[in-house]
């Protein structure tokens, strides 16, 4: 079956230069977009009441309101709206710093239209998402608790049917992961889809207390078992009979506890501490790592039987740099989870601040993004959430500022950076796969190859 494709977008042009407007509408025109002219910033304006847009691309210089000017009333008229502002090279620095304030784009005099027409159909891919991601969101929101794996990457995908698969048996299971993964997420899930579903969750940090504090934690006590122990206290491994038990940082447990730990696995029992009787229990033991197990093992500071007892089934938490395209419909699922919390009326995520949000490699994984958003809603006070209400290291390859000094070699970072900047979107939007991404930039690979030697871009961020 043939690919439909997507409907072209409508473009409002705005120049005060007569010649420059019909070149742009000439061109867009015969590739299908619906175009209309503005000779100035108040006749857009006047455009923009009767018809709606989805991209506005106009001059920075201007008579009486400037494209910086017309940006900011877009922006608070019609926010989904994405406006690309002309430059020339001696207005480089604004159009930099209008980007900060929810720009889509720029483009420099005189435009190239291969880089005109590139960009509306970035343009018009990123907005096609924006508009998935943002009902995908709504559907979570009505019909998922924050419980929810969030994600269509083919890795999530996979994920969740292992998920599912190991959720219908009783094995144990060991979590591996980099830190903000979502492990508990993904334990809980198990939980959730398991015939154990309808009795406890419970979760304990295995690094969060001393081994003696987690001791009692984990087994309970007797009264009098030491000074303060005036009442029997149940452990968790008791509270969560015939439910799921969540170990998390499954590899700071002291070898002490170790050995209690591998007790249960094989004889489902265990005394409380202080105490003589045998508790008998029903747990299902679900632990997660971000440690280097097998190191660990090897140097005697974790137990090698008792970790073949939990990996009897091993799930790897993707780090979110390996699934960057799941960033905005994670990006939305926490905004509405937030929206509901501090009751900021926000509508949705600009595409700018998207761009940022997929280009950033998320060091502190799902979690970062997660305090990055709520951070955003708390501190904005926009309709919604841009640019510059993202954190500063969020902002870093796109928020391109003009170094002091000469305005020629200002003029030379910033196009070396904004040229950087190209690259890393084309790579990160491939997969990192180098002819696709020259195919993306209509360069050759050699060519691309070369400016990423230029530009110290060697490989994949995370690997070598």
């Amino acid at each position: 079956m043939p690919k439909t494709e997507a409907p072209k977008l409508n473009v409002l042009l705005v120049d005060d230069d007569a010649d420059m407007l019909s070149m742009l509408s000439k061109l867009l025109s015969r590739r299908g977009y619906a175009v209309e002219t503005a000779s100035s910033a108040t006749t857009a304006l006047a455009k923009l009441k009767k018809s709606s847009f989805e991209v506005v691309i106009s001059d920075v210089r201007m008579p009486k309101m400037d494209g910086v000017a017309l940006l900011e009333k877009v922006k608070e008229r019609t926010p989904r709206t994405a406006v690309v502002l002309l430059t020339g090279y001696g207005t480089i620095e604004t159009a930099v710093n209008a980007m900060k304030k929810g720009a889509y784009d720029y483009i420099t005099k005189p435009p190239n239209p291969d880089e005109i027409l590139l960009m509306l159909e970035k343009l018009r891919e990123a907005q096609r998402l924006m508009d998935v991601n943002e009902a995908l969101a709504r559907e979570l929101t009505g019909s998922v608790d924050d419980d929810g794996i969030v994600g269509e990457h083919p890795t999530m995908q996979e994920l969740n049917k292992l998920i599912e698969r190991v959720a219908r048996a009783d094995s144990t299971v060991l979590i591996r992961g980099e830190s903000g993964t979502g492990k508990e997420l993904v334990a809980r899930s198990i939980h959730l889809h398991s015939p154990r579903a309808r009795f406890p969750f419970i979760v304990v940090n295995c690094a969060a207390m001393s081994s003696e504090l987690l001791e009692n934690e984990l087994f309970g006590h007797e009264r009098g078992a030491y000074t303060d122990a005036r009442e029997r206290r149940l452990g968790k491994f008791e509270v969560a009979h015939r439910g799921t038990i969540f170990l998390d940082e499954i590899g700071a447990m002291s070898t002490g506890l170790q050995q209690s730990l591998l007790r249960v696995l094989q004889e489902k029992s265990f005394e409380r501490v202080g105490g003589t009787m045998t508790v008998e229990v029903d747990v299902r033991v679900v632990a997660a790592t971000n440690a280097d197990m097998e190191e660990l093992v090897k140097l005697r500071q974790f137990r090698d039987d008792l970790y073949y007892r939990l990996n009897v089934v091993r799930i790897d938490a993707p780090p979110l740099r390996h699934r960057l395209s799941d960033v905005p419909a994670l990006a939305t699922h926490f905004l509405g989870k937030y929206v509901r919390k501090c009751g900021r009326p926000v509508e949705g995520i600009d595409a700018a601040a998207v761009a940022l949000l997929q280009q950033y490699q998320w060091p502190g994984n799902v979690r970062e993004l997660e305090n990055a958003i709520e951070r955003a809603l708390v501190l904005g006070e926009s309709r919604r959430l841009m640019p510059d209400e993202l954190p500063a290291e969020v902002r870093g390859i796109s928020s391109l500022t003009m170094p002091s000094g000469a305005a020629g070699q200002g003029l030379t970072d910033s196009v070396d950076r904004y040229e950087r900047e190209l690259l890393l979107r084309a790579l990160v939007e491939e997969d990192w796969n180098q002819s696709r991404a020259a195919e993306t930039l209509q360069i050759n690979r050699t060519t691309l190859i070369g400016k990423m030697k230029k530009h110290q871009i060697t490989s994949q961020p995370g690997q070598v």
